[in-house]
């Protein structure tokens, strides 16, 4: 009889919670999955469309007792953690109840490309979480799986690519545009997951998962070849991005409206992308070279027959000659 992995996810109605929870029911192996969702949002649309594919709902408070959500992880096997970046501290207390519970593995929100500690705030952030969770020696795994292919999309002169151009993504070529880094698609990281979690290899081990590796020069000819037309080319030096990075900062820590001002949102976001794109495209960071000179198991060393993700050219046809996920 094949063992059921129960699996619980946390923010499993956003993007990558998305992908990863098809990523598990599509997978061969049996998974049984829980949503953990707040209680505000358990009677809400997208909870109920994930109980029509047969994930389990539970609601949590994280100002109740610890107990309360140790007795809610008692029978969960792996916790996916999908919080966005803005949240990466909310997982400070399921690590704790999963320890107390006996999860034997907890999966935090990493779902970008590998890097050191002093390159990019963000990582710098969920590094202090994998400081917790060893600490509590909790069973973990760390999933990177690159830049998502949604990011770049260049623009070319027909339009036919804006509705997959996101407005809060400096599109410009970085330096000489010719460091290669690693991409995904995003409806793949959840098949990748799957693959990962239920080996156990993987356990306390840090994994990088990716489908393409590409310079952002071959990114835009990739375009050009798909599109037939000369997609916008424009750079940006890395002493540009360092000046768009501090700039950034300046005025987000003397900014007192709201984190939903669209001011407050664009500085966020250049700050952000100004400190990936220093990483992905100038120190090459995000590539499986650097990713195992940091220690990373490699997801096709591992696993070499896996069938491969959607490429960056499929994606960018699809773009082009219809909707595709922004």
């Amino acid at each position: 009889m094949t063992t059921t992995i129960k699996v619980g996810v946390i923010g499993a109605t956003g993007n990558v919670g998305q992908s990863v929870v098809k990523g598990l029911l599509s997978s061969s192996t049996n998974f049984a999955i829980t949503n953990f969702t707040r209680q505000a949002s358990i009677h809400s649309r997208s909870n109920q469309k994930l109980h029509e594919q047969g994930v389990s709902i539970v609601d949590y408070d994280l100002s109740q007792p610890r107990e309360t959500l140790v007795e809610k992880l008692s029978e969960i096997t792996v916790l996916v953690s999908c919080m966005a970046w803005e949240h990466l501290d909310l997982q400070l207390p399921w690590i704790e109840a999963a320890k107390s519970a006996g999860v034997e593995r907890f999966v935090p929100s990493e779902w970008v490309g590998p890097s050191p500690a002093g390159v990019i705030d963000i990582k710098d952030k969920k590094l202090q979480v994998l400081g917790a969770i060893q600490r509590a020696r909790l069973p973990y795994t760390l999933i990177d799986v690159g830049c998502w292919h949604s990011v770049f999309v260049p623009k070319i002169p027909s339009g036919r690519s804006d509705s997959a151009h996101s407005i809060y993504i400096d599109h410009r070529i970085v330096g000489d545009g010719n460091q290669r880094f690693a991409l995904t698609d995003l409806p793949d990281i959840g098949k990748y997951v799957a693959r990962i979690v239920s080996d156990p290899r993987t356990v306390n081990k840090h994994v990088f998962a990716y489908t393409d590796v590409m310079s952002m020069n071959e990114m835009w000819d990739t375009m050009a070849s798909v599109s037939g037309e000369n997609p916008i080319k424009d750079h940006v030096s890395e002493g540009e991005l360092h000046t768009i990075i501090r700039d950034c900062a300046k005025r987000l820590a003397a900014n007192p409206e709201s984190a939903h001002h669209p001011s407050k949102i664009m500085d966020t976001a250049n700050f952000n992308m100004g400190q990936y794109r220093i990483s992905w495209c100038i120190r090459g960071d995000n590539t499986p070279d650097y990713a195992e000179y940091l220690g990373c198991l490699d997801f096709w060393s591992l696993f070499p027959d896996f069938p491969k993700g959607r490429s960056l050219e499929a994606f960018y046809r699809e773009v082009i000659n219809g909707p595709a996920p922004s």
